[in-house]
C-alpha cells in the first residue's frame, strides 16, 4: 500500500524544489532474520596451539590458545592447574571482547557458571546472511557447538518501483516518472521540473498588451497552476491502483535560496503567512516615483474566499493643494479563489490627468477593499513626477513572482552599434564593368548595444533592482510600444552622501534582435490627452460680470 510521507506546501514556487515523497511495504516480500550461535564449554584445555575457526561475512577467524595474549583479539589463555571449564569459557568471552571483528558483527554474552557446561552467545546485530557462523577446524579440548541458527537476508519484489503522475485540474497528464524504492521502501520525486515545463508551455505573454478598456484582467495557469500528484505501485511494468493526494497550487516563480530554507526551517510557506496574502506580487518598494506615459501594474494573488467576499480597486489622488479625491478603479465584485489578477494603475491607465480639472497630482495611493471596507491588500503610492529626463529610460520585466514590476532609469544613456558583415568574392570570367566587381558583401546585421544608468537610488531599490538582472524576460518601454532586451552585463558604484551610502546601477543591454534594414520610428507617446470644459454654444449661455450676454462665437480660453 502507497503511503505519501512528504508533500510540499499548498501553494508552492515552480522555480524552487517541489519534492513528493511515497513508501510502500510492498517492496519486501520477507524480513530477513538475525543469526546466533552458541559456543560450549564443558573441559579445559592445558596445551599450547590447540585451535578453532569461525567463518562468517566472508571472513576466516583462527583462535588459538596461547600463554601470554598481549590483547591480540586472537588469542586466549590456555587453561592451568586449578581452573574450571567455568574459567576457561571466560579466558574465551575475553577474547571474543578484544576481536574487532567479533565487536563489529554480534553482540556477545557469556552464561552465569554451569554445572556441567557454560555457553557464550553471538547474537547478529543485523539480519542477513553474513551473520552466520561455520564452526570448524577445532582441536581445542572441551569446546563445541551449540545452537547454531543461520541468518537469512531480506527478500525483495523483483523489478518494484514507485510510479508518479502528476495532472492538471483538467486531468491532463503533466509529467510522469518511476523510481525504484530503497531499502526502506520509499522514492522521492522533485516535480518542478514538469510544473516549470507546463508553464513555459504559455505561448502568450503574461500581461495586457495592448492596454484595453477596463483597468484589470484575470489569469489563469498562466500563473498560478492547480495540480495533484498520484502514486502507484510498478512491478514488473504492471501498475496497481493510483493513490492521489490532494489538490495543490503552484506560482510560476521562485523564491532564493535564503529565505526558501528561512521557511523550511520553520516549517511555513510563504503565502500561509498573513503579512504576505496582502502583498502584490513585487519586492518593489511600496512608495515610487513614476508619471503619466510610464506602464504601471500590480498583480495580486487571490487566496481562499468561503464567504464569497467581494472586492474593488481603490484610487487615492492626492493634489498639490492638499485636497483629494476617492476613485473606484474597478466594479465591487465578488473575487474568485486562486486566480491572479492584474491591475493597470498607472497615471494614463487611471486618466488622472483628468482626474480633477484644473489641478495638479501630487501622488495617488493604490489598495484593494472588500465591500465592509477592510484593506485586502497592502497600499502602494505612486509619486508624480513631473520632471524632464533627458535620458530616461523605462524597462519592464518580469519578477521572481512571474508577475511584472516597472523601473524608471534616470542617468545618462549610451547608445552604440555593432555590425555583423558576410562578404566574399565571386569569380567573373568576363570583362570588368561597372557592376560586376568581384567583391560581394552578401549580408549585413546591425545589433544595438546599449547603457542605460539608474541615477543614483537607495540600497533598498538596488537590491531590488537585481530581479532586472536576473529576469529572464525584460522589455525597455519607448512610447507605447514594449522592445524586449537582454541585459549582457551590470556594474554597481556607490556613494556616501550625508551619512547615508546611495548607489548607481548602470546595466549593459542589447535589443534581442538584429536589423538588416534601416527606417525611422518614432512610438507614439502612451499619456493620455488633457479633457478641457466643454465650450459655450447657442444653447449655453452665460452672463459677464457686465451683464452682456456671452455666446458662442465669444468664448477665449
Amino acid at each position: 500500500m502507497i503511503d505519501i510521507t512528504e508533500s510540499p506546501n499548498f501553494i508552492s514556487f515552480a522555480g524552487n524544489p517541489v519534492i513528493y515523497e511515497a513508501c510502500s511495504d510492498s517492496y519486501l516480500i520477507s524480513l530477513g532474520s538475525r543469526a546466533s550461535f552458541e559456543l560450549v564449554v564443558s573441559a579445559v584445555d592445558t596445551s599450547i596451539g590447540h585451535s578453532f575457526k569461525l567463518q562468517f561475512a566472508g571472513k576466516t577467524l583462527e583462535f588459538k590458545t596461547a600463554g601470554l595474549t598481549d590483547f591480540d583479539g586472537l588469542l586466549f589463555e590456555v587453561g592451568s592447574f586449578g581452573q574450571t571449564f567455568n574459567d576457561f569459557a571466560n579466558s574465551i568471552y575475553q577474547c571474543f571482547l578484544e576481536n574487532y571483528d567479533i565487536q563489529k558483527y554480534f553482540n556477545v554474552t557469556l552464561d552465569g557458571p554451569g554445572t556441567s557446561n557454560r555457553k557464550i552467545h553471538l547474537q547478529a546485530k543485523n539480519s542477513g546472511t553474513d551473520g552466520s557462523i561455520v564452526f570448524s577446524n577445532v582441536n581445542v579440548i572441551g569446546v563445541g557447538q551449540g545452537v547454531n541458527t543461520p541468518g537469512t537476508d531480506d527478500e525483495y519484489q523483483d523489478f518494484f518501483g514507485i510510479l508518479c503522475l502528476v495532472r492538471d485540474s483538467a486531468n491532463n497528464p503533466i509529467g510522469e516518472d518511476i523510481k525504484p524504492a530503497d531499502f526502506i521502501g520509499c522514492a522521492r520525486f522533485d516535480i518542478s521540473d514538469y510544473i516549470q515545463s507546463k508553464f513555459a508551455g504559455w505561448e502568450l505573454q503574461r500581461f495586457e498588451f495592448p492596454e484595453l478598456s477596463g483597468n484589470f484582467k484575470t489569469h489563469g495557469w498562466d500563473y498560478l497552476l492547480k495540480y495533484r500528484v498520484s502514486f502507484a505501485e510498478s512491478i514488473a511494468g504492471n501498475v496497481k491502483g493510483l493513490q492521489s493526494d490532494g489538490w495543490k497550487y503552484v506560482l510560476a516563480g521562485g523564491l532564493n535560496h535564503e529565505l526558501l530554507t528561512s521557511l523550511n526551517e520553520n516549517y511555513l510557506e510563504y503565502f500561509s503567512i498573513a503579512a504576505n496574502k496582502q502583498k502584490f506580487l513585487s519586492w518593489l518598494p511600496l512608495a515610487k516615483y513614476s508619471r503619466s506615459g510610464v506602464m504601471e501594474k500590480l498583480f495580486f494573488l487571490f487566496q481562499e474566499n468561503p464567504s464569497a467576499v467581494q472586492y474593488r480597486m481603490v484610487v487615492i489622488v492626492n493634489f498639490t493643494d492638499g485636497s483629494h479625491k476617492v476613485i473606484n478603479a474597478t466594479p465591487q465584485v465578488v473575487f474568485t479563489a486562486y486566480t491572479v489578477l492584474e491591475f493597470k494603475v498607472g497615471f494614463d491607465h487611471l486618466d488622472l490627468v483628468n482626474a480633477q480639472p484644473g489641478k495638479v497630482v501630487r501622488s495617488w495611493e493604490v489598495f484593494l477593499m472588500d465591500s465592509n471596507d477592510d484593506y485586502l491588500s497592502e497600499r502602494r503610492v505612486f509619486y508624480n513626477d513631473s520632471r524632464v529626463f533627458e535620458n530616461e529610460k523605462v524597462f519592464f520585466y518580469r519578477n521572481s513572482f512571474s508577475a511584472y514590476d516597472t523601473f524608471r532609469f534616470l542617468g545618462k544613456s549610451e547608445l552604440n552599434l555593432e555590425y555583423e558583415r558576410l562578404f566574399g568574392s565571386i569569380v567573373r570570367e568576363e570583362k570588368y564593368s561597372f557592376f560586376n566587381a568581384p567583391a560581394k558583401q552578401f549580408s549585413a546585421k546591425e545589433t544595438e548595444i546599449c547603457k542605460a544608468n539608474s541615477g543614483w537610488i537607495s540600497l533598498e531599490e538596488k537590491n531590488c533592482l537585481r530581479e532586472l538582472l536576473l529576469s529572464l524576460e525584460a522589455y525597455e518601454q519607448i512610447g507605447k510600444e514594449l522592445f524586449q532586451i537582454v541585459v549582457k552585463s551590470a556594474k554597481i558604484t556607490p556613494s556616501l552622501k550625508d551619512g547615508e551610502y546611495l548607489y548607481n546601477l548602470e546595466i549593459e543591454y542589447e535589443r534581442s534582435y538584429q536589423n538588416s534594414f534601416f527606417s525611422v520610428h518614432v512610438p507614439e507617446s502612451s499619456a493620455n490627452p488633457v479633457i478641457l470644459p466643454q465650450p459655450l454654444t447657442w444653447d449655453n449661455m452665460e452672463v459677464s460680470f457686465d451683464d452682456i450676454e456671452i455666446t458662442f462665437d465669444q468664448i477665449e480660453y
